[in-house]
């Protein structure tokens, strides 16, 4: 078969300056693990589950009530009861009076008289029918999928964090042992691996997480499954029809852009990695696995644009977790070290970084930009135009300031150090501080918690009498002190231009932010 020709640029170049990759970082210590058996019915849009959840760290991380109870949440339409064995007795609590999407209800875990809370133990059996239809959010964007927060249907199952099918204590992550039950002729994936059965073969719908997550995905269907070994990682691609050309070029690039990121970033941090094929049209990009619709899967150039992308997000965004309170900082750093990096490897990383520029001027005007740090997920041209376009540009920049072999060394120190934890543009400055051994917080005040970008124009200078020349001048953005005359010299006037042509200060403010996320 073809192998794709893979860039070859500056910035790889640069890694090999470095002597090696970095060394694999042990996990953060999960606070809660679930044990789930799950069955569902698809005709009926059923689900039912048993859960027993165990506290590794006891309940020190957790928030308590005053009786010294738990507050977990579910969705609304899962009747729960408490089995025997627990620690704990359940109460519902009275109904939020804000409406949620989907409908979810609290509940109170309190502890048992004599229960052992040192180690605390809680069983939980929930049941119901979650059946939410897939909407088209923005009709007026025209990169808006059709959404969801979770469905059991007939075409196929999508649960997530977005569904809260499994209880919530709080912000916390988890590890998790899953078994679906299905009828025949279904399969379900997830995240992590699916664990041996005595006789070796892998049991089939039975999934184990043992590195912590921020959400827990089922997703089933009626699947043909591929499998290719490349190294210590799985290549998979579930699909709902038999293709097997399609399959093997799935497989082929999975190994190759792995292998591409690995020595770039460091270890990939799973043991495989999964195309699926969605129900509906969809590019969202999971821990250890990918869900694309059954049209984009197909489109040709996929392969080598929004599929290294959604790879590359279980470095970014899939194991270093995203701190949502402070802005999402991974789709712009995804889509600069995948889409643009490709380009930048055919040698039109120019005309890439044009494009942006031409989406912020033409989409981020008056009312409608917003800081860096307020965005969290796009939904609409102006925050893509911010989020992935403003964001990309701002990390192509301090890669011209810092040059490559401080910033690969910067991204592989963010990547070690925040892997299976969250991380917040702070501790983005302060890998990139410890690359450089430098103060950036000046930098990025600049750029990632201001508005506006830098507006050039060149004006008559006189020079001396009798002499004038035509000089570049660099006007701030109304967000903040840009490239002010006098100060910034050619090199940062430079910069400058690949940041951003025009731009105007204005904020927007986002929607609130979804209790999950799965990144595009």
């Amino acid at each position: 078969m073809h192998r794709i020709q893979l860039p070859v640029l500056a910035l790889a170049a640069a890694l090999f300056l470095l002597g090696g990759h970095v060394a694999d970082a042990a996990p953060a210590d999960p606070r809660v693990h679930h044990d789930l058996a799950a069955q569902i019915d698809p005709a009926a849009h059923r689900i039912e589950v048993t859960d027993t959840i165990t506290f590794p760290d006891g309940l020190k991380s957790l928030p308590r009530r005053k009786d010294g109870g738990l507050v977990l949440q579910l969705h609304a339409a899962l009747e729960v009861t408490v089995l025997d064995g627990s620690s704990f007795d359940i109460r519902a609590l009275p109904a939020d009076a804000k409406p949620t999407m989907p409908p979810r209800r609290s509940y109170a875990l309190v502890p048992r008289d004599g229960g052992d809370v040192a180690k605390p133990v809680v069983k939980l059996r929930y049941a119901g029918v979650i059946d939410h239809s897939v909407k088209q959010v923005s009709a007026e964007y025209a990169r808006s999928f059709s959404q969801t927060p979770g469905t059991i249907e007939d075409k196929g199952v999508f649960l997530g964090g977005s569904s809260w099918w499994v209880p919530r204590f709080g912000d916390e992550l988890v590890t998790f042992r899953l078994a679906v039950t299905l009828p025949e002729g279904w399969a379900a994936v997830s995240q992590g691996v699916r664990p041996a059965a005595k006789d070796g073969t892998p049991l089939a719908s039975t999934w184990v997480c043992e590195h912590p997550m921020d959400e827990i995905y089922l997703i089933a269907n009626r699947f043909t499954e591929y499998g290719r070994g490349t190294g210590s990682v799985e290549a998979q691609v579930f699909l709902r029809s038999k293709d097997d050309n399609l399959a093997a070029k799935y497989l082929e690039v999975t190994a190759q852009y792995i292998e591409m990121y690995r020595k770039l970033l460091g270890p990939y941090p799973y043991k495989k990695f999964a195309l699926i094929e969605n129900f509906w049209e969809t590019g969202y990009g999971m821990p250890s696995f990918t869900l694309l619709g059954p049209r984009v899967i197909r489109f040709p150039f996929i392969l080598h644009s929004s599929y290294p992308h959604e790879i590359l997000h279980n470095w970014w965004g899939n194991s270093v977790y995203v701190d949502w309170g402070s802005g999402n900082w991974c789709e712009g750093l995804t889509a600069y070290l995948a889409d643009h990096l490709v380009k930048e490897g055919q040698g039109r990383g120019h005309e890439y970084r044009m494009d942006q520029l031409k989406g912020y001027r033409n989409y981020v005007n008056a009312g409608r930009d917003f800081p860096l740090t307020e965005f969290r997920s796009r939904h609409s041209a102006a925050t893509q135009a911010v989020g992935y376009g403003k964001c990309l540009m701002t990390f192509h920049m301090l890669r011209r300031r810092i040059g490559d072999k401080a910033f690969v060394t910067g991204l592989q120190r963010f990547y070690r150090t925040n892997r299976f934890k969250r991380a917040s543009w702070a501790d983005v400055r302060t890998a990139f501080e410890d690359a450089t051994e430098s103060d950036l917080k000046a930098w990025f005040a600049q750029w990632v918690e201001r508005t506006g970008a830098p507006i050039l124009e060149a004006a008559l200078v006189v020079e001396a009498p009798g002499r004038t020349g035509d000089h570049p001048r660099a006007h701030p953005g109304a967000g903040g002190p840009g490239l002010r005359p006098g100060r910034a010299g050619p090199a940062d006037v430079r910069r400058s231009t690949d940041a951003r042509a025009a731009g105007r200060a204005h904020d927007e403010e986002d929607p609130a932010v979804p209790a999950r996320r799965r990144h595009r």
